[in-house]
């Protein structure tokens, strides 16, 4: 296997992710070289990736696909395509409201914020939930939560090179940053009382963030106290709580729901 003269490398494999890496790259990696097999070049994807690879003058090396699944053989499906990659690197969350807030592109501007989820597994189906339905980033503290690795790349299926993920120092002092920016801030919970409102009930504001929690302890009682609304989802069955994961899932998608139906 090849390597870049630069050893902080890492692989990003499938061909979703792939594109996405060349076409939008949220996180500003590095792009060596791509790693294609001969078999996946009539794909029209893989055609429109390595367009855009000759248009950035990123290197292409083609192999038999013999030799190919030799070489990158490691129990993961590739789909006959790797790119070899610098890690990830976070977006800076002030420069980015310094070119959203205020202006048209900004009008619907949706955010996620994560308060102690350190499952992995969790944090990248968030991931693909936000790219599914239109959220630009998330905030994540730099303690105590899941980071960017590996396994969340695969996990978000080519959505973490789409989405900017934040990481700040401290969630309560971000969220008060927000606010002065004009954000809603809605956080999550399984409590049930007359200051919560159930999902069906909100009438979600712009621009927004949501706070998302663990799912032992939710979100903290310091952050819950800077939220402007708390919202929880009803639920009829004997088990009163939902992963994470799906949680974000049934939220965002009330969230789009309304967006578009006020186009």
């Amino acid at each position: 296997m090849a390597e870049s003269k630069d050893k902080n490398y890492e692989y990003v494999s499938g061909v979703n992710p792939v594109h996405s890496l060349v076409t939008i790259n949220a996180g500003r990696r590095k792009i060596y070289k791509i790693f294609l097999s001969r078999r996946r070049k009539k794909d029209l994807k893989v055609q429109r990736i390595i367009a855009e690879a000759v248009k950035q003058n990123i290197d292409i090396e083609e192999s038999e696909p013999t030799r190919f699944d030799n070489t990158f053989h490691n129990g993961t499906s590739s789909q006959g395509i790797y790119a070899m990659v610098s890690p990830y690197n976070y977006s800076d969350l002030n420069d980015f409201l310094d070119k959203k807030v205020g202006k048209k592109s900004g009008s619907k501007l949706r955010l996620i914020i994560l308060d102690g989820v350190t499952d992995v597994g969790n944090f990248g189906s968030i991931i693909r939930n936000c790219h599914a339905f239109g959220f630009e980033g998330i905030i994540i503290p730099k303690r105590r939560s899941a980071a960017v690795n590996k396994r969340v790349s695969n996990i978000s299926a080519g959505a973490l090179e789409e989405v900017k993920i934040f990481r700040e120092v401290n969630i309560t002092i971000t969220i008060k940053a927000l606010k002065r920016r004009g954000f809603w801030i809605y956080g999550t919970t399984l409590d049930i009382n007359p200051q919560v409102k159930n999902l069906d009930e909100i009438n979600f504001s712009f621009p927004m963030a949501l706070i998302l929690g663990s799912e032992d302890k939710g979100i903290s009682r310091l952050v819950s106290s800077n939220c402007d609304i708390m919202i929880s989802i009803k639920l009829s069955g004997r088990m009163q709580s939902l992963n994470v994961s799906v949680a974000s899932g049934i939220i965002l998608y009330k969230v789009q729901e309304q967006i578009e139906r006020r186009i």
